[in-house]
């Protein structure tokens, strides 16, 4: 066989699989999964669901969706209890099907999470102690989820809920390192204050400008 022919065979085959992998790529089912206490469920002051950051995202994507399942629990939950829930292979039911945690983070390649507000706010006395104690749970649940998901998993940032600005740029100074060394799109949510009306959740346009943050980091 002449060199040019292997020439022309090479080319073809490497071709080919370019092809092949933006074919399948590009035709690629979105699994989403989200994970996370209130604002991944989507509440607001009135105690009722508003258009949450998850129905957003599913719906920016549901033309190419192949399942969305949402696990989101509102009254105190904490990293230390989706850690528990992931270990002990928890199972939910989400639309009257049943799954299994860890199959949802096996099967899952889009995932949003949003947890740990719940262990600041709920914290009498937070001290810098603590804060510290918590980001080692998180980076433990970060470690735990990539045990079972090696895809695109964002985390959403603290906001001001607890009137001190000072534990939260110091929390997410170091969650944005933590999400770095595991891989994880750390998504900014910090100016969500600007839109609360009073207490702790969001309105619709507050649901909507978390979307737009994850939607503007994931589509760089």
């Amino acid at each position: 066989m002449g060199e040019n022919m292997k020439k022309i065979i090479f080319t073809t085959i490497v071709f080919i699989l370019v092809f092949l992998i933006y074919f399948f790529n590009i035709n690629e089912k979105i699994y989403y999964v989200s994970l996370g206490d209130f604002l991944s469920y989507g509440i607001n002051n009135f105690n009722k669901i508003e258009n949450s950051y998850s129905e957003n995202i599913k719906k920016y994507y549901e033309s190419n969706l192949e399942n969305y399942v949402n696990y989101s629990l509102v009254d105190d939950y904490r990293v230390v209890d989706l850690i528990n829930d992931i270990n002990y292979n928890k199972e939910i039911i989400y639309k009257n099907k049943k799954y299994k945690l860890q199959n949802l983070l096996i099967k899952a390649n889009y995932m949003t999470l949003s947890i740990g507000m719940n262990d600041l706010i709920y914290k009498k006395n937070l001290t810098y102690n603590y804060v510290d104690q918590l980001l080692i749970e998180i980076d433990n649940l970060f470690k735990l989820i990539r045990k079972y998901n090696k895809d695109t998993i964002n985390f959403l940032s603290f906001y001001n809920s607890i009137n001190n600005i000072e534990i939260i740029e110091y929390s997410n100074k170091r969650i944005k390192k933590i999400c770095e060394r595991n891989d994880i799109n750390y998504i900014d949510i910090s100016n969500l204050n600007s839109y609360i009306i009073k207490d702790l959740y969001p309105t619709n346009s507050g649901y909507m400008y978390i979307t737009n943050q994850i939607l503007n980091f994931t589509k760089k």
